[in-house]
């Protein structure tokens, strides 16, 4: 019995060569990609309030780090960059996750659109969509959201924001707390992780990200 399946799966095998050997190719070719698909981690900035003018205002920020791989895997499969990423906030009600805004993410390790002569908006990188590469063993920031001191309500933040004076009233959002998912899309893989996102009260000090 066991020398007829041997002889009928290598009958098979020679029967429909061209098949085998695309599957064979396809499934040689995903464990590479797996192998070689970057290690990202997600970690909160160690924000501070900064002044602008007689205002106070907080940023915060999430750091994509794309961290080295082993050194066995570095030496056969080679390390790979976060290639062009794109990427996405969104912002979930605390309790039931259903979403109150998403917005195009802006690489705030990248150039502002800003004119740095006039201070002026450039229109035509605002409305380019953020991207950014990261080498392996290095990090990019994510702009999150904005608030200055002594308002209830925040601000999430992106490109568009620089056409309204970093307060984009369409970006505005006043409840306590939120869950906040950070999407990236890089080379085909999508690469998703959630912070918890505080807003007690006016003060500044207690406007954060956590861990989930």
């Amino acid at each position: 019995m066991p020398d007829q399946i041997l002889n009928n799966l290598s009958s098979f095998i020679n029967n429909n060569q061209l098949l085998v050997g695309i599957i064979l190719g396809w499934f040689i070719t995903r464990v590479m990609e797996m192998i070689r698909k970057p290690n990202i981690t997600f970690k909160i900035s160690d924000d501070r309030d900064f002044a602008k003018g007689t205002k106070t205002y907080k940023f915060l920020n999430i750091f994509v780090n794309n961290n080295q791989q082993s050194v066995f895997k570095k030496f056969f499969f080679g390390s790979s960059s976060i290639n062009n990423a794109r990427v996405w906030i969104r912002f979930l009600d605390f309790s039931s996750k259903t979403e109150f805004l998403k917005i195009n993410g802006r690489w705030a390790s990248t150039k502002e659109p800003v004119d740095y002569v006039t201070n002026q908006p450039l229109i035509p990188e605002i409305l380019l969509p953020s991207r950014d590469t990261i080498a392996p063993g290095e990090e990019a920031a994510v702009s999150i959201a904005i608030k200055e001191s002594g308002e209830d309500a925040f601000f999430a933040f992106n490109n568009d924001s620089y056409l309204h004076s970093w307060k984009y009233l369409d970006y505005e959002l006043s409840e306590k707390k939120y869950w906040v998912e950070i999407k990236i899309l890089s080379d085909g893989d999508e690469y998703i992780h959630e912070f918890l996102l505080t807003n007690p009260s006016r003060s500044l000090r207690n406007f954060k990200l956590l861990e989930k």
